[in-house]
This record gives structure tokens, sequence and C-alpha cells, in this order.
């Protein structure tokens, strides 16, 4: 179940990559994805029994969360995507949860030791590498942009993380996960152009597959089988499979894309990749 769950996440950045190459805009991409998984993240919501006697103040922090990994994560991803290669946001994206574990050592919920300050140190200079050199461009801000955008997408996921980790004990991992993709979803219908429709009518028939493919595979699919995961094994190592997903991205971007694969890319992405191993393992 997690190395299917590995695999749908890491073919995801190639087929953003593709929509947003067929014309399809990034928000319309974020917007199409969700709104095809809300009426699953409903059904589950509903099943798994809801947020029973949930207070305002937790209300909100689901709110803030949902919005933080829906709508700002989604966003800057696929902005990002417009100006970087598929297999270089995927590595980016990759720091995730180093970044959830340094956010939450600094608000208390985790302990520091200088085991985990080196591996986030290892995992950073990682993505100094590939933002500055992945490319295989001089470094400039117009090389910068993407992976910086896709650097948004990885704290805002980071952010969501230490925002739900003290209510999903309460409220359960299942409604609370539910109840955040609803909730960040709603921005995602703001940013709709009216001519969306007229858009999405001249898809062909590989578009519409890879928007049903992000919405249902990645999003509704993928999300109810990591949570079945997680109930199944220790946390460690269900993250541990997350590690499969950048140098998997870029293998498929290589392949479906034809995108360049630089060394500068390769050792960022090793760096990456072994510093979030590295800071989330005891010594």
């Amino acid at each position: 179940m997690l190395a299917s769950v590995v695999v749908l996440w890491a073919g995801a950045f190639a087929a953003i990559k593709h929509l947003l190459e067929a014309g399809v805009s990034g928000p319309e991409i974020a917007a199409g994805r969700y709104i095809l998984a809300a009426p699953g993240f409903g059904i589950a919501l509903r099943a798994s029994g809801g947020l029973r006697g949930i207070g305002r103040r937790d209300l909100a922090r689901i709110a803030a969360a949902g919005v933080l990994t829906v709508a700002v994560y989604h966003l800057a991803l696929n902005a990002g995507e417009v100006h970087t290669t598929a297999g270089t946001a995927a590595v980016v994206v990759g720091t995730a949860p180093a970044i959830t574990l340094a956010l939450a050592v600094t608000v208390g919920l985790e302990r520091f030791s200088g085991w985990r300050a080196a591996g986030l140190a290892v995992a950073f200079s990682g993505v100094v590498v590939v933002i500055t050199l992945g490319s295989g461009q001089h470094a400039s801000l117009d090389s910068a942009t993407g992976p910086l955008l896709a650097l948004v997408s990885a704290f805002s996921f980071a952010a969501y993380n230490v925002l739900v980790k003290p209510v999903v004990g309460r409220l359960g991992t299942i409604p609370v996960s539910a109840a955040a993709s609803l909730l960040g979803t709603v921005p995602l219908l703001a940013v709709v152009r009216p001519s969306t429709l007229d858009d999405m009518r001249r898809l062909d028939g590989t578009d519409v597959a890879l928007l049903l493919y992000l919405g249902l595979a990645c999003t509704l699919f993928a999300y109810i089988a990591w949570t079945i995961a997680l109930g199944r094994l220790d946390a460690s190592r269900t993250v541990a499979y997350l590690y499969g997903v950048p140098p998997l991205a870029v293998l498929i971007g290589a392949v479906a894309l034809d995108e360049r694969v630089t060394g500068w890319l390769l050792l960022g992405g090793a760096l990456v990749v072994g510093g979030v191993a590295m800071a989330q393992v005891r010594r």
C-alpha cells in the first residue's frame, strides 16, 4: 500500500508539469484535483464519525492547517513547476519532513539533539545546491524562482503537520485530515476563473486522465492508503517510505518529460534524502 502511494505521489509532479504545458493554469489544476476528491473526503469524514465535540479553537486550527496543506501548498507547487522541472520540485518538496521536525523542535513538540541538527543541516545544504546549481545554469533569481516556490510548498506542509499534531490524538487522524482537506478546498474555489469550464472542455483524453489521476489517485486514494498505513505501522517506518519520492520523481520526469538531470541535482537530492533520514532516526 505504501509503495503504491510513493509511486503515485512521485508521478504527480510530472502530471502537473504536463498539464501546465498543455495550457491548464496552476490554480485550475489545484482546484480541479480537490473538487474531484472532495466527495470522497466528505464520505471519509462522515464514516469516521466527524469532529465530535470540537471547539472553536480546534476548528480554527484545522481550518488554518487545511488552507496551508491544500491551497497554499498546491498553488505554490504548481506555480513553481512553471519555472522549474518536475524532478527539481520533487527534491525541494522532499525536505518537508525535515522542516516539520525543525518546526516541531522550535515549538517544543520534539526534543532537540545535535544528531538531528546535523541531519537538518545536511538536508538544507542539499536544498541550497538544488536551488542554486540544480538546473545546470548559472545561479540567478530566474533559475531559483521555481525551487523557491516549491520550498514554500514544503514549509506549508510542514506547518500543517505541526498545527494538527495536538488535535489528531483527541479527534482522530481521518476526521482531522478529511476536514482539513474540505476546508482547504474552499479558497481554491475563489481562484477558479469563469472560463475554467471552457478550458476543461478543450482538454484531450490524456489531459483529462492526468487530472483524474491527480484528484482520485494521488489525492483521495493515496490519502486514505497513507492514513491506513499510519494506523498499522510505526510513524517512523511509514515516513521512511517518503524517501523514495524524490529520486523516483526525478526518474519519471526524465523518462516521461525528457527533463535534464544534472549532476548537481543528483547531489542535492542525495543530500536532501540523506539529511532527512539522518534527522529522523536515533543515533
